[in-house]
């Protein structure tokens, strides 16, 4: 044990703990850095030595700082040049993430609060389209053809922004290296609960924000849901080639490229239909500000 949890037991026989101890702490679980804590359903934080609810916000789930292992090896055949070398990344530092896509009714508060544009090209698909002009039966569907501006946008509304590709793929992968959210298995599509073109799902995004949603292989490392399939999610980078290979060596809090013509974006689609586009390195890119794709939506974080 270590001293410091030694000192606070002892100030607890003293006081009751009032005060004192993190919520929520099973006590004896005794963690050195949050990945010690990471197993743990709602006590994922390391705090003054055992672990402890983090104390996110409604709706996102803890993704601890610390070291995981990101990109893909050359021997694997369905990874790309552009996720080559498999390569050590450090976070230093903590973040909570949504658990789900940023959905039409998120969107819509910040389109009233004035904080996010609003466009007849939001629409930009007649059929698969999220948005609708006035709130109705989309308003839980992850929201759709959005440029990476009016993502990031709604993200700094709610008080958070969009993640660089490295914390969006520490949150997807965790520290075990999982080759898709869920792990290793391949997917099994519709009633496992993932939701791409390649499975015999509807060719349609599912709804973002939903408690009935099931299935083996919805979750990911961090418990979002969603982190393969449904729709794409805009990153903070700007894409490159090279930023897997620039980092070979290892790094730490990487932001990737200071400019460039397109941004990445993460995750596989309802329109993938190529089970590489669903693990957790595959890259893909898309032009930010003139582009639109109705398989288009994006994801928040709030650091700690």
């Amino acid at each position: 044990m270590s001293q410091t949890l030694r000192l606070v037991s002892l100030l607890c026989l003293l006081t009751g703990c009032d005060g004192i101890m993190p919520t929520n702490v099973i006590p004896g679980t005794v963690c050195h850095s949050d990945d010690d804590c990471d197993s743990q359903t709602s006590l994922r934080a390391c705090v003054e030595g055992v672990c402890a609810d983090p104390g996110c916000p409604s709706g996102t789930v803890y993704v601890g700082a610390g070291s995981f292992a990101r990109g893909c090896d050359a021997s694997d055949a369905d990874c790309p040049a552009s996720a080559q070398p498999l390569h050590t990344v450090q976070i230093n530092h903590a973040l909570c993430i949504s658990t789900t896509e940023l959905s039409v009714g998120q969107y819509r508060a910040c389109v009233s609060a004035g904080r996010c544009p609003k466009s007849t090209e939001l629409r930009c698909t007649l059929d698969l389209a999220t948005w609708t002009e006035s709130a109705g039966n989309n308003e839980a569907l992850p929201m759709t053809c959005l440029l990476w501006s009016e993502a990031e946008s709604a993200c700094r509304f709610q008080g958070g922004r969009l993640p660089t590709e490295a914390e969006w793929e520490k949150a997807a992968r965790g520290r075990d290296g999982r080759t898709y959210p869920w792990g290793r298995p391949q997917p099994l599509g519709c009633t496992a609960g993932v939701n791409y073109a390649g499975s015999g799902c509807l060719l349609q995004p599912w709804p973002a924000v939903s408690t009935s949603r099931q299935g083996a292989q919805l979750y990911s490392a961090s418990r979002a849901v969603d982190m393969a399939g449904n729709v794409w999610e805009w990153v903070t980078d700007y894409y490159s080639d090279s930023t897997y290979r620039d980092c070979a060596m290892g790094c730490t809090d990487p932001l990737g490229p200071l400019s460039g013509v397109t941004r990445s974006r993460r995750g596989g689609g309802f329109q993938s239909s190529q089970w590489k586009e669903l693990t957790t390195f595959w890259r893909d890119f898309h032009t930010p500000e003139s582009a639109r794709s109705d398989s288009q939506g994006a994801r928040c974080i709030f650091p700690k």
